[in-house]
């Protein structure tokens, strides 16, 4: 057995802004090693903390928008009263916690690599959609829509995950996510979610995401995205999944073409033409056919546009400007004379994203950690909150007046009471 002195050496000691009894601390430091020498017992080695524990702080973090630090006192903190028996106070003065630690919380996340996040991710959403789609016969016929989102990262990293980008106010470096949404049965909710490193292509983990929800029962009606994504492979390897595709026209000769066109009476509203990549050398050039629908800009009428200019009250510059485009893989054969507005209002619903967006980055926790899994799992958890918010909005009496805020105040409130947290 040990002498005294060194036993006490075992447990840190106290600090010295609270000291405690010295005397104390002695005789449970004797008795620990009492007790560690004897044969037939075997002493406590604490709590061991389950996945539900650390989910629960991670749950209120994305709720309430706060680091993993002020979740795990908070909540622990709140145990404690509820629990009072079953805290006690060590030999040191600290306090049995009925929470995890933050240290113990980031340990955990510091296991799942980026690509582990990812399948998380791809489970859970795929949990969410069965569920609420599969209830009351929901309409599985949906519009797909993809965009990318940026945050600013400050650290020292220089690799192909943190890009050099001016999108973000005060800093020079990014993280990008590229999030995929979904509409339809009344609501808009996240389906996938990618963090896009340099030279990485867009295009597989669109296709992989629209095949995925094919292969889960979904229709999907059109994929909506912005010009940014304007290039072949996109356009033709949606098409051969079946899924026609709206994407506003850039300001392109061709474009301008079409609308001189229009404007003289030469061609219609609706035009044809073929997206062409050069081939390789001793190869084909591939085409996609696609088709240019003319919009008016604002209230007037496009063929109210086309009267002024005929009537020299407009010259074609000022007519032009009047007038945008948008681009579809979609034929109007048989659609009628309303394809162009339903065009039009199908788009409308890109918007959507960039609220979302929005509201998760007013709402955002502050994660501070340099692990790009745990970061993508602070992102997805904000994702997901979303798409429970969507959902019980649906089934809320109040709809639309329910808010994001008013959402998460009352989710904390049904689970933890009427305690202020």
């Amino acid at each position: 057995m040990q002498s005294t002195t060194q036993a006490v050496g075992w447990v840190s000691r106290p600090n010295q802004r609270c000291p405690k009894d010295i005397k104390l601390i002695t005789f449970k430091n004797i008795s620990k090693d009492v007790i560690n020498n004897l044969p037939n017992f075997h002493f406590p080695k604490g709590r061991r903390w389950n996945a539900e524990d650390i989910v629960a702080v991670l749950a209120y973090a994305w709720i309430r928008g706060v680091s993993i630090h002020h979740a795990c006192e908070i909540l622990n903190t709140w145990a404690m009263s509820e629990c009072p028996g079953a805290s006690y106070e060590y030999a040191d003065g600290r306090h049995r916690r009925l929470i995890p630690h933050q240290t113990t919380v980031n340990a955990w996340l510091r296991l799942l690599s980026l690509q582990d996040a990812e399948d998380v991710s791809r489970t859970l959403f795929e949990v969410c959609l069965t569920q609420f789609f599969t209830q009351e016969n929901r309409n599985k016929k949906v519009v797909l829509e993809f965009d990318l989102t940026y945050l600013g990262y400050w650290g020292k990293r220089r690799d192909p995950l943190i890009k050099g980008s001016r999108m973000v106010k005060g800093t020079r470096r990014i993280r990008h996510y590229h999030a995929a949404m979904i509409h339809g049965a009344g609501v808009s909710l996240y389906v996938a979610l990618q963090h896009v490193a340099k030279s990485q292509s867009k295009i597989p983990f669109m296709i992989e995401t629209a095949r995925w929800l094919l292969n889960l029962g979904f229709k999907i009606e059109f994929c909506v995205i912005d010009r940014e994504y304007y290039r072949y492979g996109i356009l033709d390897s949606m098409k051969q999944l079946g899924v026609d595709v709206i994407i506003p026209a850039k300001e392109w000769k061709r474009l301008k073409n079409a609308k001189k066109d229009y404007l003289k009476g030469v061609k219609g509203r609706i035009q044809q033409y073929y997206l062409i990549q050069g081939g390789k050398k001793g190869r084909k050039s591939k085409k996609a056919r696609c088709w240019i629908l003319l919009h008016p800009r604002g209230k007037q009428r496009i063929d109210e546009i086309k009267r002024d200019y005929c009537q020299n009250l407009k010259t074609l510059d000022e007519a032009s400007q009047q007038i945008y485009a948008l681009v579809t893989t979609r034929a109007p054969q048989y659609a009628g004379s309303r394809f162009p507005l339903e065009i039009k209002r199908t788009y409308k619903k890109r918007w959507q994203i960039e609220t979302a967006f929005r509201d998760n980055e007013r709402h955002k926790a502050i994660w501070r950690s340099n692990y790009d899994g745990t970061r993508f799992i602070g992102e997805f958890g904000r994702y997901f909150l979303f798409n429970a918010w969507q959902i019980a909005r649906s089934e809320d009496l109040r709809k639309e007046r329910l808010t994001f805020q008013m959402f998460r105040d009352e989710l904390v409130d049904r689970n933890l009471g009427r305690y202020n947290l």
